[in-house]
């Protein structure tokens, strides 16, 4: 049983004036062809995003791969340009990862020893296309480098490895001081690590950083001045009180607000995000967006990774994709159920909490999200209890669901479904597969699912876990620097492992796809469609 809530083109038009979404750069003809130019060449980001639109039969074009970031070599900032260029008189719209135009990727951004002439000189290739494209819509979005917990070289400067949780606590008692006085043993721990923590690391990071906020501050003044038709400032790995948070409140501190400029936490799901906005501006639509938590701390809820409550993340979320985030469900055209730990704290999937029980908060989570469904209200989840993977429990009770007439448990009965890394990238995914959902047939949304459940909550909560410990761990094999045999051995496993965990509850879809780690390491998994012979 899938319906979706029949909804009239006037009332989203004339809502879209009423907010002022529809603006004077956004075209009323159907986008048919979107340039984008993605982070690198993850799923996520590549392959995952593009198969959502062309499912929906959006023709989404990208560079040549060899151009992009990967696992083994840096994005060619310089030819991503002139491709852009070049494509721009046939696209209809652009939507354009400034990272990887300007630095080379989400990783190099992080890494790079590009001197502050040829970074201006990059932005100004950015600026340049709205010049010489001027009626092409151009969606815009960059990075605030992260300031993660955790020692992450080499996806950061190597000294990470050694200095990163020091580091990352430098940064937070930082940010804290400049919104206030610290305590006398906040200041005394501050003044340990100053001088513990290398004056040479120091004064490097904070170059980075700097370099890093002159960009976004040209990026920002730009779309102020109708550069860009939409721009997003994606906080990447933060915490309420980080380094990243510090940038963030320095950057919009003292600016106007600006309905074409938004940012908040998250970076994976933005060309998600920007290419579904992209889809209904063209359209001049208005998408209404629904949202419920599950019982517990619910909306209050401060995912891990991140600098503010899931609530306000939900409504940045909805309206960069275009949206309105509406108080009642009586008109929405999508419900998105979020699902938020009882306690309000976001764990990893890989810990003990996390298992097949299902529990009375999951209970009540499902019976309202079936109560949407039967209602024939088209509804996602946003599955973020835990990070990095989904909720077992959860999955289990959306498999063991049956609505009256279908032929097939809840779980596909579901418009989407995201569990994956961060809040953020699960809500984003969330959001833009599940408006989109509505422009494709019944198969290919089910395709988009059985991906996530297998991504998700097939490898991220269980196969990961299983290949760390049987293969990585206890023979110290170097995460991102697998040798061929290495690699070869883990794929073997990844093959037979995900298709007894998944086979449970996919059954027979699960010989469907083939996987692959695409980065070398057990971070990420690929999910690929077989192709018929």
């Amino acid at each position: 049983m899938f319906t979706w809530a029949k909804r009239k083109l006037v009332r989203s038009f004339f809502l879209s004036l009423l907010l002022g979404t529809l603006t004077w750069g956004d075209s009323v003809l159907a986008a048919e062809r979107i340039l984008y130019i993605p982070l690198d060449d993850r799923p996520v980001n590549l392959a995952y995003t593009v198969d959502t639109f062309k499912k929906a039969g959006i023709d989404v074009v990208t560079p040549p791969t060899e151009l992009l970031s990967s696992s083994s070599r840096k994005g060619d900032p310089d030819a991503l340009g002139k491709w852009l260029q070049e494509e721009g008189p046939f696209a209809e719209a652009a939507v354009v990862a400034a990272d990887s135009l300007i630095y080379g990727g989400l990783t190099t951004s992080r890494t790079h020893e590009l001197s502050e002439t040829l970074l201006n000189e990059r932005v100004n290739v950015l600026l340049d296309f709205k010049t010489r494209h001027a009626d092409i819509p151009l969606y815009v979005f960059a990075t605030i480098m992260r300031s993660p917990k955790w020692s992450s070289a080499p996806q950061e400067p190597q000294y990470y490895a050694q200095w990163g949780p020091k580091l990352f606590l430098w940064g937070a008692l930082r940010d804290k001081k400049d919104m206030g006085p610290l305590s006398r043993k906040e200041e005394k721990e501050l003044g340990a690590l100053q001088k513990e923590i290398p004056l040479s690391i120091q004064n490097d990071l904070l170059q980075r950083r700097q370099k890093n906020a002159a960009v976004l501050a040209q990026l920002y003044d730009a779309a102020e001045a109708g550069t860009f038709d939409y721009f997003l400032i994606a906080r990447d790995d933060s915490a309420p009180y980080s380094e990243a948070h510090l940038d963030a409140r320095r950057l919009l501190q003292d600016r106007k607000k600006s309905y074409t400029i938004r940012s908040f936490s998250g970076t994976d799901e933005m060309g998600m995000i920007l290419l579904t906005r992209a889809y209904y501006k063209a359209r001049g639509l208005t998408p209404i967006v629904y949202g419920f938590y599950a019982p517990g701390a619910g909306k209050d809820t401060v995912p891990d990774y991140e600098d503010g409550t899931i609530a306000h993340s939900y409504k940045e979320h909805v309206w960069a994709l275009g949206g309105y985030p509406a108080k009642r469900a009586k008109r929405a055209d999508f419900v998105a159920g979020i699902y938020t730990p009882q306690d309000g704290v976001t764990r990893g999937a890989d810990q003990a909490a996390n298992t097949d029980l299902v529990t009375s908060g999951m209970t009540a989570f499902l019976d309202q999200s079936e109560v949407f469904l039967r209602a024939g209200y088209a509804v996602g989840i946003a599955d973020i209890a835990f990070g990095n993977g989904s909720s077992r429990g959860l999955i289990k009770g959306l498999f063991e669901r049956r609505l009256p007439h279908s032929a097939e448990p809840m779980a596909y009965d579901l418009a989407s479904y995201a569990g994956w890394n961060t809040a953020s990238n699960s809500l984003g995914y969330t959001l833009g597969q599940g408006l989109m959902a509505r422009q494709m047939t019944p198969q290919k949304r089910k395709e988009l699912l059985t991906v996530r459940y297998l991504d998700d909550w097939a490898y991220e909560a269980l196969v990961r876990q299983h290949l760390r410990v049987e293969y990585t761990y206890p023979n110290k094999w170097q995460e991102g620097k697998f040798t061929p045999k290495e690699k070869e051995i883990l794929h073997t496993a990844l093959q037979k492992e995900m298709k007894e965990t998944a086979f449970p509850y996919l059954g027979q879809r699960v010989d469907g796809y083939t996987y692959d780690l695409p980065w070398n390491r057990t971070f990420e998994v690929s999910v690929v469609k077989k192709t018929m012979k």
